[in-house]
């Protein structure tokens, strides 16, 4: 057997190298992504681990937790309030899908060309952003006050005193009165991501559609709302995911009351884990919200999910 000849010594150093670069590129890749991996796990994963660990104990935050296996679970499925309060969000996130979401795009529609105003229209619609949630709940409370509330003493100024109604004290009512909230607060948000979409459809496609005769209907129905398709899927999705999140507007509102009407699952969870010390329990229902949550989440993904991407 001959040696290697001087091509071969040469191409075969040119593959050593090439092939420690590709490797100390990909080193360097998985590098990057290190702290974001570190901060998600210290933050996400672990707390997780921790509550997954928790749920199979009787806790009350102090002493060492007693093993009790799948007790929690159990008194989860016959825990008459905590079933109660998946059909309570039910219902906030249906309320939410109307009052934020196709109203944000009816607004985003009817806001979006550059007439003189509409700049201003959009930012004073979007300003109920700027506050945060318990301020925007707590400045609802007094406006819902059945004595001295804006509504109220509205409804009375008009001659409709017969209308003013306890509308946080009432079944009835509570559950619609945080929606309204709600849907004041984020229908400015969505409103954005419709109007972000709505400027990348290109006025030819627009234009094209009135020489065919399309009414503007028609351009709406046929032009706006199929482009539009994917970045409603992102809403929708995350107008779900943060229905299942919120908590901070009925804790400042209602707190789960009137007699549990609008009791929702992260209040429920709250309520048992510091205000009754049943962290054990606690740590169970947050389990068990998780993975409704991520069932939800993966079942809307896959009916949503599209062959072909519009392409324009």
């Amino acid at each position: 057997m001959g040696l290697p000849s001087r091509t071969e010594r040469t191409t075969g150093g040119r593959a050593v190298r090439a092939s420690r670069a590709a490797r100390l590129e990909t080193f360097q890749k998985y590098l990057f992504v290190v702290p974001a991996l570190a901060l998600f796990a210290t933050f996400v994963l672990l707390p997780l681990a921790s509550a997954l660990y928790y749920s199979f104990t009787v806790w009350e935050g102090l002493g060492t937790p007693a093993w009790v296996g799948l007790r929690n679970y159990v008194r989860a499925w016959n825990d008459s309030i905590h079933v109660r309060s998946y059909l309570n969000v039910a219902v906030y996130i249906a309320g939410t899908l109307v009052v934020e979401v196709a109203f944000g795009l009816l607004v985003a529609v009817l806001l979006a060309s550059d007439r003189r105003g509409f700049g201003f229209m959009r930012g004073l619609f979007f300003s109920p952003m700027v506050l945060s949630m318990v301020a925007a709940g707590l400045l609802w409370t007094y406006v819902y006050d059945y004595r001295r509330g804006l509504l109220n003493e509205g409804l009375r100024a008009a001659g409709l005193g017969e209308w003013a109604h306890p509308w946080l004290s009432d079944g009835g009512t509570a559950m619609l009165a945080v929606i309204i909230v709600s849907g004041w607060k984020y229908a400015g948000f969505y409103m954005i991501i419709f109007l972000a979409a709505l400027r990348r459809i290109p006025v030819s496609l627009y234009e094209a559609a009135m020489l065919d005769g399309a009414s503007p209907l028609q351009r709406l129905w046929h032009v706006t709302l199929p482009l539009l398709r994917e970045t409603g899927v992102v809403a929708v999705l995350l107008c779900v995911t943060g229905g299942f999140a919120a908590f901070d507007l009925f804790f400042t509102m209602t707190n789960g009351g009137p007699f549990n009407a609008t009791e929702i699952p992260t209040t429920w969870i709250v309520k048992q884990a510091f205000d009754r010390h049943n962290m054990g329990y606690g740590a169970a229902l947050t389990i068990v919200m998780t993975a409704v949550v991520g069932v939800v989440s993966l079942v809307y993904l896959l009916a949503t999910r599209r062959r072909h991407a519009v392409e324009y």
